[in-house]
C-alpha cells in the first residue's frame, strides 16, 4: 500500500465523504492520505490496535469473524459508500475482525484520532457515520440469520449481490475457495451452487472472474437478506 498527500483534484466517490457539506470536509480532507488496496491486503488482523480509518474510494474489503481452529467466515462488506474502522469512533482500539480487501480499489486513510475529533464536532459526519453503523450492525446480524437458516445456493446469491453493490460492478475477479471462505462452506458446495446458477443463465463463471448476467433473477433466488442489506445501505445517506 503507498500513501502520499491527496492531490486537491483527487475524485471523492466515497459516499459519506461526498455527503459531507463543505466546511466539515475542509477540516478533514488535510488529514487524508491516499492508499492503493491490492486484493488480499490484510488492514487488520483480529486484535491489532487500529491507528486509523478507511473511507473507501473503490473496490471492497471483507470482515472476517474468526474461530480458534482458523476458519472463518465473512459478517460484512464495506465498498464506497462507507467506512472500515467504525469502531475507533466510539474509542474501541482493538480489531474485533480480520479486514481483507476483497475486491481492489483505493481508499482516503485517516488517523483515528483525527476522526474521533471532527465526529465529536457533532456535525453531519457524526450523523453519517452513526447511521452508517446501524447499516453495517444490520448487515452483520442478517449474515448470521442467513448462514444458519439459508441454502447454499440463497447464500451465495445474496453473497454476490451484495458483493456487487459494493464494487458497484457486475463482474469481480473471485475464486470458489474464496467465495467458500467468505460463506463458510465447503469449496464443493459453492461450486455446485454456482453451477447451477451458471446454467439457469444467471451467472457466468470463467477463470475466476464471476458476471452477472441476470440481476433481477438473481435478486428472486436469492433469500429475504439482500433487500433488507440493500435498503439500509440505500438510505442512511437520504433518510
Amino acid at each position: 500500500m503507498h500513501h502520499a498527500a491527496v492531490p486537491k483534484t483527487y475524485p471523492i466517490r466515497n459516499g459519506i465523504l461526498a455527503a459531507l457539506p463543505s466546511e466539515e470536509f475542509a477540516r478533514l480532507f488535510p488529514n487524508l492520505k491516499p492508499v492503493n488496496l491490492n486484493a488480499g491486503d490484510v488492514l487488520y488482523e483480529t486484535g491489532d490496535n487500529m491507528r486509523y480509518a478507511y473511507f473507501l474510494n473503490s473496490g471492497a474489503v471483507c470482515l472476517l469473524a474468526e474461530s480458534s481452529n482458523g476458519e472463518s467466515i465473512e459478517v460484512g462488506s464495506i465498498g464506497r459508500e462507507g467506512v472500515v474502522g467504525v469502531p475507533t469512533i466510539l474509542r474501541v482500539e482493538r480489531a474485533l475482525f480480520r479486514v481483507v480487501v476483497e475486491i481492489p480499489g483505493d481508499a482516503l486513510r485517516v488517523e483515528a484520532e483525527t476522526l474521533r475529533e471532527e465526529f465529536h464536532r457533532g456535525g453531519k459526519l457524526q450523523i453519517w457515520l452513526l447511521r452508517y453503523t446501524h447499516a453495517l450492525f444490520t448487515q452483520m446480524s442478517q449474515s448470521g440469520i442467513c448462514s444458519h437458516f439459508h441454502t447454499v445456493e440463497q447464500r451465495l446469491c445474496r453473497w454476490l449481490l451484495v458483493t456487487s453493490d459494493r464494487c458497484q460492478s457486475e463482474s469481480f475477479q473471485l475464486t470458489h475457495e474464496l467465495i467458500a471462505q467468505m460463506l463458510g462452506t465447503s469449496r464443493s458446495a459453492v461450486t455446485m451452487a454456482a453451477a447451477r446458477l451458471q446454467r439457469l443463465g444467471l451467472i457466468s463463471y470463467c477463470r475466476g472472474k464471476v458476471s452477472i448476467l441476470d440481476r433481477p433473477a438473481l435478486q428472486m433466488t436469492a433469500c429475504e437478506c439482500y433487500e433488507i442489506i440493500k435498503d439500509e445501505f440505500d438510505h442512511f445517506l437520504h433518510p
